[in-house]
């Protein structure tokens, strides 16, 4: 079947690249799928190259570069193609009538495939103008970048694990749940050493990245570095310089008061209503330091549930990523 080309900006790839790339490896030994890119594109290459690259390990992925876009039914592309793969071209693979020109410059078979997008009606300038009418169009290593967090920090029984288990339940989840609380469950017990610190980051951030992949347009999350930060000064009485390094903000934060009924539970640790406010204020500080964005979140759990849904809606009214662009 011999080696195939797919051009494109994947700006961002959709599910129907995907089944376009995956189909394409049916029709050739060794594919290349070449990235179109301009200096003002509103996504990165780089970024799409890695996103491409993660979809479609067997096939080699080649960018080309210019200052402006370059549209990919121009005539240019195939001495550009000629340039990026001196080997013989055997078929051209893509959605667009302009295979045809340009798979004949090739000496190549064109297969121009679901040229309408009926399997996966999908556009990437529409996603981009609007990800989150289109968020099941997106690929999961694709949804991170246009995903927005939403953290949840407070005091303990404050209902940070309720509240977040609500509003993935409501929005779409799954949420990112404390890993700070199984690590305390399964710990030698004894004073906190400031290497486990970092074990709690490091458990969190990596079950956060994984769970992005499949949350909705918010991704909730109970707990986070900041607030890792602040246990390290009430546990050790020191803030800890190497932790708060690793504090990269959310796009905004829930802050629980601690005016909650206090829940017994073996691995909590600040039971007293002054610690409790002592532990408030420390978070508060530690958020306004960073310039966190936050809302604060009081009253009654029904009071509480609506403010954050009220957050959660606001945050949906303006998508994260990249605006319109030429279309790809």
């Amino acid at each position: 079947m011999g080696n195939g080309i797919i051009l494109g900006r994947f700006m961002p790839p959709h599910e129907g690249h995907v089944a376009l790339v995956r189909t394409a490896t049916h029709l050739v030994d060794r594919l290349t799928i070449v990235l179109a890119c301009a200096k003002s594109d509103p996504i990165p290459a780089g970024i799409r190259q890695g996103w491409m690259e993660s979809l479609f390990p067997k096939a080699r992925v080649v960018l080309h570069c210019t200052d402006e876009p370059l549209e990919t039914r121009d005539p240019a592309w195939a001495d550009i193609i000629r340039q990026l793969h001196p080997e013989p071209i055997h078929r051209v693979v893509g959605s667009e009538d302009y295979l045809v020109p340009l798979a004949k410059a090739l000496s190549a078979q064109h297969f121009i495939l679901d040229p309408m997008w009926m399997a996966f009606p999908a556009n990437s300038a529409d996603i981009r103008k609007d990800p989150y009418a289109h968020w099941y169009s997106l690929p999961s290593y694709v949804r991170p970048w246009f995903q927005k967090r939403l953290t949840l920090v407070g005091p303990e029984s404050t209902g940070k694990s309720y509240m977040a288990d609500l509003l993935a339940q409501e929005f779409g989840g799954p949420y990112v749940p404390e890993y700070g609380r199984p690590y305390e469950k399964y710990r030698t017990p004894g004073d906190y050493r400031p290497e486990e610190l970092h074990y709690i980051v490091d458990g969190h951030e990596a079950h956060r990245k994984t769970l992005s992949m499949k949350a909705g347009p918010i991704l909730f999350e109970d707990t986070d570095p900041l607030l890792t930060a602040v246990w390290a000064e009430m546990l050790l009485g020191r803030p800890l310089p190497s932790l708060e390094a690793r504090i990269e903000l959310p796009e905004h934060y829930l802050l629980l008061d601690a005016n909650t009924p206090w829940a017994e539970d073996p691995l909590r640790y600040y039971a007293k209503q002054d610690m409790r406010e002592k532990f408030f204020a420390k978070i508060e500080t530690k958020l306004k330091a960073h310039g966190a964005s936050y809302t604060l979140i009081h009253g009654s759990f029904e009071e509480r549930e609506a403010q954050a849904i009220a957050v959660v809606k606001n945050m949906l009214k303006t998508p994260k990523g990249a605006g319109n662009a030429p279309q790809s």
